[in-house]
C-alpha cells in the first residue's frame, strides 16, 4: 500500500513540475575556455549573482577541456573552505557538464559569500544555475543522485560538513528504487576509516521506509569532524544524506508514512513530499488514511 501511494505521489509531483531553464552566471568569450589552475582560479561569481540560489537547485560548469588529472571545486567566495567537494574528470569526454547539486546550507554561504570554480588542469567555458522546485531537507548534507542499483558507488563527503557533528545525531540516508539487497557502507573517518557495513554489523542500522540511518557514538562524530566519511552502497539510489539532531527540526516526510483507516485525521503535504500545517494559496497533496489526492486551496 505505502508502495502504491508513493508511486502516486511521485506521478502527481511529476505532472506538476517545471523544466526550470539555466540561468547563465558567466561566459567566456573564447570557446576553448578559461585555464583554471592551482595558482589561477576560475571567474569569481558574485553573492549578488547567488541571491535565488536554494537548496535542491544546481551548479553547472562548462568544462571545454582537461589535463590527465584534473580537479574541479567550487570554493567558497571568501576563500574559507570548499563550497562543493572536488571531483575528479579523469574519465568524462570533454566537452563535459560537471553538476553541483546543491544543500540549503550551501545554497545559503553561496547567497552570502559567491564561490569560485578552483582545482587544476581544465579549461572553463560557461558557469550556469539551474533553479529546482525540489524542497530539500534542511538537515541535507548532500543532495543528488548516485545510482548504486547494480553496481558498488563512492560518496566522498569532507570533513566541513561535520563540524558541528556530535554523539546521538544520525547519519540518515534516503533511498529509492532498492533492490532485493541493499547495503550500506559508510567508512567513518574517510578513507582508511572505521568500515560499518550494514550486512556485517546490521544492528548499527535502523530501516524506516526508504530511510536508512546510524546513530553517531563519541569516536564516530570526533572522525567525521576530523576527516569526514565515504560512503559505499549498492541496491538502491541515494537522493540524500542528511545530519539529523534528534529533536530538532521534525519535519516529515510523505516517504515512509503508514496507511491507517479512513477515520484517519486528514493531512497535507507539499509536492515536495513535506507536511504542511496550514495549506492555503496553492497545490496541496491531501492524505487521509490509504487515500491520497491532489488538491488546490
Amino acid at each position: 500500500m505505502i508502495k502504491n501511494l508513493l508511486a502516486l505521489f511521485l506521478l502527481i509531483s511529476s505532472v506538476a513540475s517545471v523544466c526550470a531553464t539555466p540561468v547563465v552566471l558567466w561566459q567566456s568569450d573564447s570557446p576553448e575556455g578559461v585555464s583554471v589552475k592551482w595558482d589561477a582560479a576560475g571567474q569569481a561569481i558574485s553573492a549578488e549573482q547567488c541571491a535565488d540560489f536554494t537548496g535542491g537547485g544546481k551548479i553547472e560548469v562548462d568544462v571545454a577541456s582537461c589535463n590527465s588529472g584534473a580537479v574541479l571545486l567550487l570554493t567558497k567566495g571568501n576563500w574559507d573552505g570548499d563550497l562543493c567537494p572536488a571531483v575528479s574528470l579523469d574519465d568524462l569526454t570533454m566537452p563535459a557538464t560537471v553538476t553541483f547539486s546543491l544543500t540549503p546550507a550551501q545554497a545559503e554561504s553561496a547567497k552570502e559569500l559567491g564561490f569560485i570554480p578552483f582545482g587544476n588542469g581544465y579549461n572553463i567555458s560557461r558557469i550556469s544555475y539551474v533553479p529546482s522546485e525540489t524542497e530539500v531537507d534542511p538537515d541535507a548534507i548532500w543532495f543528488g543522485s548516485e545510482d548504486c542499483r547494480n553496481d558498488w558507488k563512492n560518496i566522498v563527503l569532507p570533513a566541513s560538513l561535520f563540524a558541528d557533528a556530535k554523539a546521538g545525531d544520525k547519519l540518515v540516508f534516503v533511498t529509492s528504487d532498492r533492490g532485493p539487497e541493499v547495503i550500506m557502507q559508510p567508512i567513518i573517518g574517510n578513507w582508511g576509516g572505521i568500515v560499518l557495513n550494514s550486512v556485517d554489523n546490521p544492528e548499527l542500522f535502523t530501516t524506516e521506509g526508504d530511510l536508512i540511518s546510524i546513530t553517531l557514538t563519541d569516536e564516530w562524530a570526533e572522525k567525521l569532524r576530523e576527516k569526514g566519511f565515504v560512503l559505499q552502497a549498492c541496491g538502491a539510489v541515494i537522493n540524500e544524506i542528511r545530519l539529523v539532531t534528534p529533536g530538532g527540526d521534525d519535519t516529515t516526510s510523505i516517504i515512509g508514512i503508514g496507511a491507517d483507516s479512513n477515520d484517519a485525521p486528514v493531512e497535507y503535504f507539499n509536492l515536495n513530499g513535506l507536511r504542511v500545517e496550514n495549506p492555503s494559496n496553492g497545490i496541496f497533496i491531501r492524505r487521509q488514511g490509504d487515500k491520497i489526492t491532489k488538491v488546490a486551496l
